[in-house]
């Protein structure tokens, strides 16, 4: 027969082990350790971060890359035979008015689906500030192509994960996941562009078996041709038009291999818009392509 002290104290013990703030304890670690919570959790400290490096005036941006992981759909243009070049464009400005004036030093990496290969065209960089007379703007290129000796078949997708890191003045990371995914054999383009960034890229693929002669139309008043770039350099025809007194650019002609992509950049009047473009998208393009 128990004694009064053992039954006190084995109730004693029950109540501890059926204690409600133990039990709430023990849900909100575990609801803590929830990917969801974790996701979050995650997002919410990311923000804190880049508020925090904001108010030192450090931007850290990207056209295709986020702090929260961004993925980025390109259009379904590829050929899949051919290397397709994305570019992606850095940043360190939040607009005309906030900027960072010392360079950013960022390191690149990245990872691939299997069915492709990748190259960057350089695994570091420097985003020139203001304090060196620097622009706040810089850019990397990746080349994908096929991983096997024949070209991905029409409606197969391919990705690449890119991540930057900025090692000075201050460390912060964006990062993301290009989707891409074979097209039709056919010419098609699309434009890259985001909200002030002083140019827009125009990426044209040609994925049919024989080279064609492209030509792209535009409004000089809207958009100006990058006069170095290689569509320029080989370029068989243009036309022109009158602004000011001066003739400006307003249509030209070049010649565009058989599977393969060609980019050509395009400098914006006005830099507060977006002239981003894809097949499908119901958006006017500013520039048009006919072949």
């Amino acid at each position: 027969m128990r004694t009064k002290k053992e039954v006190k104290k084995r109730n004693k013990r029950k109540t501890i082990k059926l204690n409600p703030i133990v039990l709430l304890i023990i849900f909100v670690i575990v609801i803590f350790l929830t990917p969801k919570f974790v996701s979050t959790a995650k997002y919410v400290y990311n923000a804190i971060h880049e508020h925090y490096l904001s108010s030192k005036d450090f931007y850290f941006k990207s056209d295709k890359l986020s702090i929260n992981h961004t993925e980025y759909e390109i259009t379904n243009n590829w050929s899949g035979a051919e290397p397709y070049v994305i570019t992606v464009n850095m940043s360190s400005k939040q607009n005309d008015m906030s900027y960072t004036e010392s360079d950013i030093d960022y390191n690149i990496t990245y990872t691939c689906s299997e069915n492709v290969q990748c190259t960057l065209n350089k695994e570091s960089s420097t985003i020139i500030g203001t304090k060196n007379h620097g622009v706040n703007e810089d850019y990397f290129t990746i080349s994908i192509s096929p991983s096997g000796s024949s070209a991905l078949a029409e409606g197969e997708k391919a990705w690449v994960d890119i991540t930057t890191t900025s090692t000075s003045p201050y460390t912060q990371t964006l990062s993301g996941k290009l989707l891409l995914e074979v097209g039709s054999a056919e010419i098609t383009y699309e434009i890259i562009d985001a909200v002030n960034q002083p140019y827009l890229t125009v990426n044209i693929t040609n994925s049919q078996s024989v080279g064609a002669d492209i030509t792209l139309t535009y409004n000089p008043e809207v958009v100006l041709l990058d006069m170095t770039s290689r569509f320029r350099l080989s370029s068989s025809a243009d036309d022109t038009q009158q602004l000011n007194g001066h003739p400006y650019l307003n249509s030209i002609t070049s010649h565009v291999e058989s599977l393969s992509t060609t980019t050509v950049r395009f400098y914006k009047n006005d830099a507060t818009q977006d002239y981003s473009y894809s097949p499908g998208s119901g958006v006017t393009p500013v520039i048009n392509l006919s072949h």
